[in-house]
């Protein structure tokens, strides 16, 4: 592998990546360079992780709790914070119980892996994220791929294909995270019950921003073939990942799950931090609403959910107004290929709690006046 080769042709190519280094963030504004930008590209939906109003809980939960786990959790990296934090997801999610990873993408993996093998089958959405195709990939199971919401497609592969393997899975995410669309899940669901499947269900977007869990916005209630993944890292503001299902479920990942088995535990102090911002989502997923509803309205992207993609086609097209925004004092990076398929590089604008009326305003007139 020439990796020079491969670099050259990324900038020839305006797919070449940089990092941008962020000196300080508060709320919804991040400092680089000495001067402040609104962010508008962040994960953190209900403007929880960057909020110093928070600090004086979280400060407690350092006073009280280690800041590193210091193992895995079936060696002696398991605490009761952990296991209450599990208790308090599952609630949300509705399901029997729930267990922690140290990120969504290892979750998924975990998931995938250990859940289903050679003899099974996936029935995957083409626009899944990149950790349920590594899952999927990762499993040896076989997988059809259908076509992105398409449930007609998916009942005419199920039908054909169903009786052929042994365990079998629908795996869909809930809020698509470039395209900001949701996916089907009611209809979904049944097909899972119809074909008795598996239902996993990637919730990293939507836990906080369309509900306590997706399943509330189609008002569904999870089955004993329902898994969902959930993380900690986006609108609940801290860092991690959870898995909620039934206690079997439970029971299987923490015995066959490599990616729960091998890990070091997430820091004690971290779960304590996450159930401080549970009690803070409600009221602000109200504001995250009206913020939705707004951005909507002036830009004429209609989306139920935080994020707004604004379709460009060309690398370098986005990549060109990126850097505008970024000097009129907003930060909204350019997403291209291959997070995106070919031809659909884009400006993926994500709103939150923290964005003022003005803000979303100023942002809107900016891009009408660059495109």
């Amino acid at each position: 592998m020439n990796i020079s080769k491969i670099i050259k042709t990324l900038k020839e190519k305006n797919l070449y990546r940089q990092l941008k280094t962020i000196e300080k963030a508060e709320g919804v504004y991040v400092y680089i360079d000495g001067k402040r930008y609104i962010n508008f590209s962040s994960n953190d939906y209900l403007t929880l992780a960057f909020d110093t109003k928070l600090n004086v809980n979280h400060q407690k939960c350092l006073e009280n709790w280690p800041a590193g786990s210091g193992a895995a959790r079936l060696v002696t990296g398991n605490f009761s914070i952990h296991e209450e934090l599990e208790k308090k997801l599952a609630k949300i999610k509705k399901t029997e119980t729930a267990l922690l990873f140290s990120c969504g993408y290892m979750a998924n993996l975990g998931i995938l892996s250990s859940i289903l093998g050679e003899k099974d089958a996936i029935f995957s959405d083409e626009l899944n994220h990149a950790s349920l195709i590594d899952g999927c990939r990762l499993s040896r199971a076989k997988v059809f791929i259908y076509k992105h919401k398409d449930t007609n497609h998916l009942k005419e592969l199920l039908k054909k294909n169903r009786s052929k393997f042994e365990t079998v899975a629908i795996v869909t995410d809930s809020v698509f995270s470039m395209d900001g669309d949701i996916a089907p899940l009611d209809k979904l669901l049944k097909l899972a019950e119809d074909y008795n499947t598996y239902l996993i269900i990637d919730d990293a977007h939507a836990t906080g921003v369309i509900g306590n869990s997706s399943l509330d916005f189609f008002k569904e209630k999870p089955t004993e073939k329902t898994i969902i993944m959930g993380t900690l890292g986006k609108a609940l503001g801290t860092f991690g990942a959870f898995v909620a299902s039934t206690k079997e479920i439970k029971e299987f990942l923490i015995n066959r799950a490599r990616t729960f088995i091998f890990t070091t535990a997430i820091p004690p102090h971290i779960a304590c931090m996450t159930l401080e911002n549970l009690k803070e989502i409600q009221p602000r997923m109200a504001r995250l609403r009206r913020n939705i509803n707004l951005f909507s309205k002036l830009t004429g992207i209609k989306r139920q959910t935080a994020i707004f993609p604004l379709i460009i086609g060309d690398s370098g097209k986005a990549l060109e107004i990126s850097e505008k925004l970024f000097e009129r004092g907003f930060i909204i990076p350019a997403i291209r290929p291959p997070t995106v398929p070919e031809g659909t590089a884009r400006l993926r604008i994500t709103i939150a709690t923290g964005h003022s009326e003005e803000e979303l305003e100023k942002l809107a007139e900016a891009i009408k006046s660059l495109i």
